[in-house]
C-alpha cells in the first residue's frame, strides 16, 4: 500500500511538471510556426494603457510614448526564438527612432528581475525593457511568445506579429517606413480637411 501511494504522488508529480513543460513549449512553439512574414494588419482598436516597472527600476506608462508609433514586444528569456530576434529589434529601433520615429519597447512575460537584468547585461539593447512579472496584461491577445504589436502615434493597434520575424531585414524596414509614411500623409489630409 506504501508503495503504491508513493507511486501515485510521484505519478501526478511527473505530470504537474509535463503539463507545465508542455504550457512553455507550446508557446514556443506557436511562436516558432508562426513565424515568417512582416506583420498583420489587424482591426484598429484603442490600445489599453499600462503602467509597467523597467528593467531599471522606473515606472513607465504606454501613455508615456504618445505620439510615436511603439511596437511593443511580449517575450521572455527562456523563450529562444525571443532571445534570436533580440538583436533584430534593436537594430530596427536604431534605424527608425527618432523625433517621430518609432519606438521599441519590450515587455518581459513574468517574473524574473534578476535574470532580465542579467540577459541585458550580456546582451544589451538600447529600447526600454517592461516587467510584466504578475501577467497583469494578459487581455493582449498574445497566444504565443514572441508576441508584437505596432502601435500607432494615436494609441491604436494596428498591426500584429505572432512569432519571431527578421526585425532589422531591409524588407521589415521598408515596410515599417510605408505604415509610419502612409499614416504621417493622413494626418497632413485631415488637417487640411480641418482648416478648408
Amino acid at each position: 500500500m506504501k508503495h503504491s501511494v508513493k507511486r501515485i504522488s510521484n505519478f501526478f508529480k511527473t505530470k504537474t511538471l509535463s503539463v507545465v513543460m508542455m504550457t512553455v513549449l507550446a508557446l514556443t512553439v506557436v511562436s516558432v510556426s508562426s513565424a515568417g512574414g512582416l506583420m498583420d494588419k489587424i482591426p484598429v482598436t484603442e490600445a489599453s494603457n499600462f503602467t509597467l516597472m523597467s528593467a531599471h527600476g522606473s515606472d513607465i506608462s504606454l501613455s508615456d510614448y504618445e505620439g510615436k508609433f511603439v511596437l511593443l514586444n511580449f517575450w521572455a528569456t527562456w523563450c529562444p526564438p525571443c532571445v534570436k530576434e533580440m538583436p533584430a529589434l534593436n537594430e530596427l529601433h536604431k534605424k527608425l527612432n527618432g523625433s517621430n520615429g518609432l519606438v521599441v519597447v519590450g515587455v518581459h512575460v513574468g517574473p524574473a528581475l534578476a535574470t532580465v537584468k542579467q540577459f541585458l547585461k550580456d546582451k544589451p539593447v538600447d529600447f526600454d525593457i517592461l516587467i510584466d512579472k504578475s501577467m497583469s496584461l494578459s487581455s493582449w491577445e498574445v497566444s504565443g511568445l514572441p508576441t508584437t504589436f505596432l502601435i500607432s502615434p494615436s494609441g491604436k493597434l494596428i498591426y500584429k506579429a505572432t512569432g519571431e520575424r527578421e526585425w532589422g531585414s531591409d524588407e521589415m524596414v521598408e515596410f515599417i517606413r510605408g505604415i509610419m509614411k502612409e499614416y504621417e500623409r493622413l494626418a497632413v489630409f485631415e488637417t487640411m480637411q480641418t482648416k478648408g
